[in-house]
């Protein structure tokens, strides 16, 4: 009897995994799916003279993680090539390097290694969050619940185009700035169109603290140990997210305080052990962005973006019902004495996000990640409280109804991307021949120097040539408005021949790219005899500075 009861029991705890896996399968397979669309857009769109270089959105920034990829595959550490100036390989990226050393074994492309990442950061995302909600919700309906809006809940970023519109006709003033709805840190469905290495990041913060919190509640040291592992890599891919770990466990404590009216000296404990461990990581970050000139110069110039963490009203906007329900849901704050220990795990965490998100750090903004997480859980025991008022307004019909007003936002976002992306511009796309006068500077090298090109065109080559850029990215490119403003006038027939020449040789150019805009560059370009074209396609070529023209090139025209 008690070998069958046991047998029944393992049957039914297998059946259960078997679902839960199921679930999460189908859940990733939705998301990763939908969040293509934009990507099959622009393959599908792009035509035969044009190239779609793979990324769907902020292509400035992917050029630099690729940067890193294509350097990670030759050494250990990383040298900043989006800058002319030569720079020691210092830096070091653990989710980067990892992908440049899988896609090296592999043989995969930065394109398939992108999709690949996507693929994998979306099915982390959902595993790991259901993992977190069922162990906070009170049943298995409200962890669905709670997982759905993590996942699909967005702002009212919409009104954003609608309020555009409007202003055509009457004077409507602008509800947000330009760059709000773009905003993916706290939009899990965004991040994964657009953003993967957020979504690596989202799961990392949710299992640090899932084991944290374990850890620290039932004195589980191997919980804790495996939470400091996982904040180590953290601190190494995605350093500013260790802040939002401190600041929950750090707030967990202080409730815990509170409560018992002494000091929680073993949670503090577990809490030392995860940030302790993640201490290395985090320090070598601050030394390099604090001794090293060039990447302190790179953390500097995060400024040039001009994104910060919108002022309250416009985050409210962007936050949208989910936040609005969320607010609901935590109710009295006379009442949060009263937390069961789940409870004051996302009590924290929701609260601790609005001073970290506006910390005087140019990079504040990006602390808003992960608080899709506490909000989604609030968001479900504010449609509970109204369910409970309401008899006729039941919970499954409110949920539905949270949900279909929550989607208007990434409803936007996704047609947006796909009807950019259809337009086939750059940096989205890029000429073939384009592409080819890149493939050319990979195949043959750049001698140590530095590649001019066009800021279309300069982006890529970090990531494609294995060579400096003189201008490439809004942080990487030290002095980036200065070098846009010296490419601009390069290029046009404003600077003579001397200046040419001078800032050829002040920064090491061996090769100078002309793509499809080539007109205004055709003309000063014949008459300066030490640019040899080595390089030629009907809509871009390749010129090799030779300052000693009684060495001719061995490689000749093409």
């Amino acid at each position: 009897m008690g070998l069958g009861m046991r047998a029944i029991g393992r049957f039914r705890w297998v059946g259960e995994r078997s679902r839960w896996w199921l679930e999460v399968g189908l859940w990733a397979a939705g998301i990763g799916l939908i969040s293509s669309l934009p990507y099959g857009a622009g393959y599908l769109a792009v035509g035969p003279e044009r190239r779609f270089m793979g990324f769907a959105f902020n292509v400035s920034d992917h050029i630099q993680y690729f940067a890193w990829w294509r350097a990670f595959q030759r050494s250990f550490l990383a040298p900043n090539l989006l800058t002319p100036e030569p720079t020691p390989p210092t830096y070091f990226n653990l989710l980067w390097w990892l992908l440049a050393r899988v896609s090296r074994i592999a043989g995969l492309g930065y394109e398939a290694t992108y999709q690949g990442l996507r693929a994998l950061s979306i099915l982390l995302v959902v595993a790991v969050l259901f993992l977190l909600y069922r162990r906070v919700a009170s049943a298995s309906s409200r962890a669905r619940a709670m997982l759905a809006l993590a996942l699909l809940g967005s702002g009212f970023a919409w009104l954003h185009p609608l309020v555009k519109r409007l202003q055509a006709a009457v004077p409507v003033p602008s509800l947000m700035a330009p760059y709000v709805p773009s905003i993916a840190e706290p939009n899990t469905f965004f991040s994964a169109i657009a953003y993967p290495h957020f979504l690596i990041a989202l799961a990392s913060i949710a299992a640090i603290l899932l084991l944290a919190v374990e850890g620290m509640a039932a004195g589980r040291w191997r919980a804790s140990v495996g939470a400091g592992l996982l904040a180590l890599s953290l601190s190494l891919h995605h350093t500013y997210d260790l802040l939002t770990i401190g600041a929950v466990l750090g707030g967990l404590i202080l409730w815990r305080m509170a409560m018992s009216r002494s000091v929680p000296w073993r949670w503090i404990a577990h809490a030392a052990l995860v940030m302790g461990m993640a201490a290395p990581g985090a320090f070598y970050m601050t030394w390099l962005t604090w001794q090293d000139p060039t990447w302190r110069e790179v953390l500097a110039q995060f400024v040039n973006a001009g994104v910060f963490t919108p002022p309250p009203f416009q985050l409210f906007l962007l936050l949208g019902l989910p936040f609005l329900l969320a607010l609901i849901g935590l109710g009295d704050p006379r009442r949060w004495r009263a937390w069961t220990p789940a409870e004051a795990w996302m009590g924290v965490w929701f609260l601790a996000h609005l001073p970290l998100a506006y910390l005087p750090l140019s990079f504040q903004i990006h602390l808003l990640n992960g608080w899709q997480i506490p909000i989604a859980y609030w968001a479900v025991r504010g449609i509970e409280r109204w369910a409970q008022r309401w008899p006729a307004l039941t919970f499954p019909r409110a949920m539905r109804w949270a949900l279909i007003l929550s989607l208007p936002a990434n409803l936007y976002l996704l047609g947006w991307r796909v009807l950019d992306l259809s337009r086939r511009l750059p940096p989205y796309t890029l000429h073939r021949d384009e592409v080819a006068a890149l493939d050319w500077v990979a195949e043959h090298g750049c001698e140590g120097g530095v590649v001019m090109a066009p800021e279309a065109v300069g982006a890529f080559v970090p990531m494609w040539t294995g060579c400096r850029a003189f201008l490439a990215h809004w942080t990487g490119t030290l002095r980036f408005f200065e070098r846009r403003e010296q490419t601009r006038v390069f290029y046009s027939p404003a600077m003579g021949e001397a200046e040419r020449r001078v800032l050829v040789q002040r920064y090491g150019i061996t090769y100078v790219i002309v793509g499809a805009d080539r007109e205004r560059a055709d003309g000063w370009m014949g008459e300066i005899p030490w640019l040899v074209p080595v390089f030629q396609r009907p809509n871009a070529k390749v010129l090799a500075v030779r300052m000693d023209l009684s060495r001719p090139h061995p490689d000749g025209p093409r």
